[in-house]
């Protein structure tokens, strides 16, 4: 299963500068562009759910959680070289018209060290304290343009992961699911895995949003936590709940 990132019509490569992005129609240069993808499932012609065993590689998926990376360590990228925008599995022989995959990892393995852990939960510029867990998206920018003003920034991250993950020491694991999952899940209907590749459009995903300015005492962009301004649109347009207001509908994966 394919998978491509975007900005607006655009490929999402490191190194390439993007005009008109957001409420301030801001310029934007990436510094990270990766996600962790689970619980992938096939619908089949009947629409019945079908989960995808996925083939681990020592590198980019184990079991249950594939590394999608689009960075190649160029232009303004901190990474790595390697690159991966596929995700590897099987499914029983039949005819399949959807796909069902979550952004996130999973809870039986969010909560760990990660220089123990197996690949590909072993990169360290993906993780947070192991109470926390993992960020599930790995989005860095260097911002150009705006309004200025006390507030403005030259940065925004997008670092999806849970959170609400109770009180404890920041290295040791919670004993219960954190409060707030934020594993979005999404439902693409027309989608021949054969054929078909799934869009992420970051330029869609920060359209309600000013990348230019950071929320007063908050870190730079969205890191989910709760009361952060700057994650009210993000949050809304990856399909989550955030402080409470249910989300309108994800309006930034696609199927072509």
């Amino acid at each position: 299963m394919r998978f491509d990132a975007r900005v607006g019509g655009e490929p999402a490569h490191c190194g390439q500068a993007y005009a008109n992005v957001g409420t301030a129609k801001a310029g934007l240069r990436f510094q990270d562009i990766r996600f962790y993808v689970s619980a992938v499932k096939l619908i089949d012609a009947k629409g019945a759910e079908v989960p995808v065993t996925l083939s681990p590689d020592d590198q980019w998926q184990s079991d249950l959680v594939t590394l999608l990376d689009f960075e190649d360590a160029t232009g303004n990228c901190n990474g790595n070289a390697g690159t991966n925008m596929v995700v590897r599995g099987t499914v029983p022989e039949g005819s399949y018209r959807g796909l069902v995959f979550e952004i996130g990892v999973p809870q039986a393995v969010n909560h760990q060290d990660p220089t123990l852990a197996a690949a590909p939960l072993n990169v360290t510029a993906m993780t947070w304290p192991w109470r926390i867990g993992y960020k599930f998206t790995g989005i860095d920018l260097e911002t150009s343009g705006g309004n200025g003003g006390p507030n403005a920034a030259t940065g925004f991250s997008i670092h999806l992961g849970s959170t609400n993950c109770g009180e404890g020491s920041p290295m040791t694991a919670p004993s219960a699911p954190c409060a707030n999952p934020n594993r979005p899940q999404y439902r693409l209907t027309g989608f021949d895995p054969a054929k078909s590749k799934v869009v992420l459009d970051i330029g869609a995903l920060l359209a309600a949003t000013d990348i230019t300015v950071n929320a007063p005492k908050s870190a730079s962009g969205c890191m989910s936590f709760p009361g952060d301004a700057d994650c009210v649109a993000v949050m809304d347009r990856l399909g989550l709940p955030f402080d409470g207001k249910p989300s309108g509908g994800q309006k930034w994966v696609s199927a072509e």
